[in-house]
């Protein structure tokens, strides 16, 4: 009996030997373990900033070095698919801050089930560049885009704060030129106040990357209130341009026409009022056409915000032109330009397959006479006929023969630019 139970106590054991190695296997095969599995792009924490900052100094991290790859080696339900990983990088390990760039080592932060050694960070280290701190103050430059209601468009933007101080490393606060806040104004049709994230500007104009944000002592969102008031939109307003000096001896200035003759302005209630009562006319002022000692036509193009202050609270809305042609008629005395509409113009040698189409609405007649006659001729009694003879389809510029009446003398020849085109044949 006794020896049974011993041969049995032996199988026992094997039994249980056996099942061990089995376990292993099995366990091996089903959660083998994995080396090194990569995780890239491992945003590095940074920690104990203020032990730079006491020190009266600031830092910056080159942007290829704020993240890191980490391989991890463990059990494959371990290291796989996780979400977690994190690692840091400790400033107070700074022993020299006189060294420049300071190398500061990346460490892995407490994750479940994985330890320091199962770990390897590329970098291993990361430099830090430290330098004296620089404190400015900017003015927030509230923007808004995006088109409001119809009949309206954004005519200030203020922000709350209205300026912002900025402490940060020396060499990067140099480069700010300015901050802006840009918020969305689509469909607007009453003022409104909207909150909107900062921007650096940098000294060529380009936004700078937000990482930046970061290495200054800004609120922590980084946010500002923009409130953005409506002006309306007022249509056809005309515009008067004025003259200034004398043009040759024996010349005149016969008359100015501007191309438009009428925009669109924007402005507050107020503005607008004070608009309405000078007739709804902006005025382009004498020193800006000058005539002095000229004798023949001037022509100016004039930025029509030049004409507009802040103050006046008025702008011209971004869909309108942002200029005005001027056109000074200078004429001899005893002479005056006389306009005639381009399909008043008589057509000779057309031929039938063709059809005519003229670049400018109307053509300008430029006529000597004496004062009485020149009050008492008409356009209609101006003949203006152009020939097309031989012509085929396309642009050409002609001379048009003018026939006045007895007693007037044309100055200078009229040229006008006609399209030919092939005339649309109809199905019978």
């Amino acid at each position: 009996m006794k020896k049974k139970l011993a041969n049995n106590l032996s199988l026992k054991i094997i039994s249980v030997l056996i099942a061990c190695v089995i376990w292993i296997l099995v366990s091996g095969t089903i959660d083998p373990v994995r080396t090194n599995v990569r995780y890239s792009g491992i945003k590095v924490e940074v920690k104990n900033d203020g032990y730079i900052y006491d020190a009266g100094k600031s830092y910056q991290i080159a942007d290829e070095y704020q993240t890191v790859t980490v391989y991890v080696t463990g059990k494959k339900s371990v290291v796989e698919g996780r979400t977690d990983i994190a690692v840091e990088a400790d400033l107070t390990q700074i022993v020299n801050m006189d060294t420049n760039p300071a190398y500061v080592p990346v460490t892995l932060k407490s994750v479940s089930g994985i330890s320091e050694e199962d770990v390897t960070i590329i970098p291993k280290t990361i430099p830090v560049t430290i330098e004296d701190t620089a404190t400015k103050e900017f003015l927030i430059i509230g923007m808004a885009t995006g088109t409001p209601a119809n009949g309206y468009v954004v005519g200030e933007c203020s922000t709350d704060p209205e300026k912002i101080q900025i402490q940060g490393p020396e060499s990067v606060v140099n480069k700010i030129k300015s901050v802006v806040a840009t918020v969305e104004a689509d469909g607007l049709s009453s003022d409104a106040t909207k909150k909107a994230k900062i921007t650096l500007i940098d000294q060529n104009g380009e936004p700078m990357s937000e990482e930046y944000l970061q290495f200054f002592n800004i609120s922590d969102d980084h946010y500002v209130n923009v409130s953005m008031k409506l002006w309306r939109v007022k249509d056809n307003v005309k515009i008067k341009a004025n003259y200034s000096g004398t043009p040759a001896k024996g010349y005149q200035v016969d008359k100015i026409t501007t191309t438009p003759e009428t925009i669109s302005i924007a402005g507050s209630e107020e503005a607008l009022k004070k608009l309405e009562d000078n007739g709804n006319t902006l005025e382009i002022p004498g020193e800006l056409i000058n005539v002095d000692g000229i004798n023949s036509d001037l022509e100016a193009n004039v930025k029509l915000s030049a004409l507009l202050t802040e103050e006046e609270e008025l702008k011209i809305p971004e869909e309108v032109g942002q200029s005005v042609a001027v056109k000074v008629s200078i004429l001899p005395y005893g002479s005056r330009e006389y306009d005639l509409k381009a399909d008043a113009i008589q057509v000779q040698g057309l031929s039938s397959d063709l059809r005519v189409s003229y670049n400018k609405e109307k053509i300008s007649i430029r006529v000597k006479g004496t004062e009485a006659n020149l009050n008492a001729l008409k356009v209609e009694d101006i003949k203006a006929v152009i020939d097309l003879t031989g012509k085929t389809a396309g642009e050409y510029t002609l001379p048009v023969t003018i026939t006045l009446p007895e007693g007037y003398e044309q100055v200078e020849e009229v040229q006008a630019t006609v399209q030919l085109n092939q005339a649309e044949k109809t199905s019978e």
